[in-house]
């Protein structure tokens, strides 16, 4: 009889693992999708942050890693793309706090990396744009392009950045217009 007790117990046990390895297998699979999606823009935004490839690619980790958890502890991500760019961003900005990285923005450096997303002209044109705006532009209007040029909405940029939609669109709108006075009149229809 402890044979047939026992049984169903390990059918139940086997069914809870199932279950455990179902839920881990889907989560996995969640991260692969999210991480096959955005990691070159993230790693091109970290670099405008970071200016340092290790210290970007080690933000880029270290956000997926606290995704995984907080998926894993059930809390609820309305947005994964905003909230992976903005602990991207905060994990950054504590690194740039701590000393532990310099305060240089390579912007140029982060175009090297591409995005599966875009094509050959849009990447050169973005590097060269890039170089010519690095100068131009203030930390904050670099990096809200850098975000639109990932293809984030002026809603996840300010998600990201901890600001209002209505601000975004006007360090947007600034950096546009820096950039159209610095291209001259025959080159602004590339912005």
């Amino acid at each position: 009889m402890s044979e047939v007790v026992g049984k169903p117990q390990t059918r139940m046990a086997a069914a809870q693992v199932m279950g455990v390895d179902t839920e881990e297998n889907r989560l996995e699979g969640e991260v692969v999708r999210l991480y096959k999606s955005v990691f070159g823009g993230l790693f091109r935004y970290a670099m405008t942050i970071a200016g340092d490839q290790d210290v970007a690619q080690d933000g880029v980790q270290e956000c997926f890693l606290r995704y995984v958890i907080a998926r894993r502890e059930g809390k609820p991500i309305l947005n994964d793309r905003a909230w992976l760019y903005r602990v991207l961003r905060n994990r950054l900005l504590d690194i740039r706090k701590s000393g532990a990285e310099g305060s240089s923005v390579r912007i140029e450096e982060a175009a090297e990396y591409p995005d599966s997303g875009h094509g050959p002209e849009d990447q050169f044109r973005s590097v060269e744009l890039s170089q010519n705006l690095r100068a131009l532009l203030t930390p904050r209007e670099l990096e809200c392009l850098q975000l639109r040029m990932d293809g984030l909405r002026y809603r996840e940029i300010a998600e990201v950045l901890r600001i209002r939609p209505g601000t975004v669109a006007a360090i947007l709108a600034r950096a546009l217009k820096k950039a159209q006075e610095l291209l001259g009149p025959g080159r602004r229809e590339e912005c």
